[in-house]
């Protein structure tokens, strides 16, 4: 059984809604990721994933593809 896990990513550069839907579409299209929320207003984007697919790099590598910045948030 596959393992799921939450991790939140402090992401910069979202400015209003429409830039936390387009964060949010874009890991919606990636394979393990089952949820993504992004919200502008506190900068963090809150992913659920399957551990066993996706690794947090991947998850940042699709938000910088998407034109902003991310870290895993502590």
């Amino acid at each position: 059984m596959s393992e799921l896990v939450t991790t939140r990513f402090a992401t910069t550069g979202m400015h209003c809604h429409s830039c936390s839907m387009l964060i949010q579409m874009s890991l919606d299209d990636v394979d393990g990721i089952e949820s993504a929320v992004a919200d502008s207003a506190s900068g963090m984007t809150e992913v659920v994933y399957d551990a066993e697919r996706v690794t947090p790099e991947v998850i940042i590598s699709e938000i910088v593809k998407a034109g902003y910045g991310a870290e895993v948030a502590e």
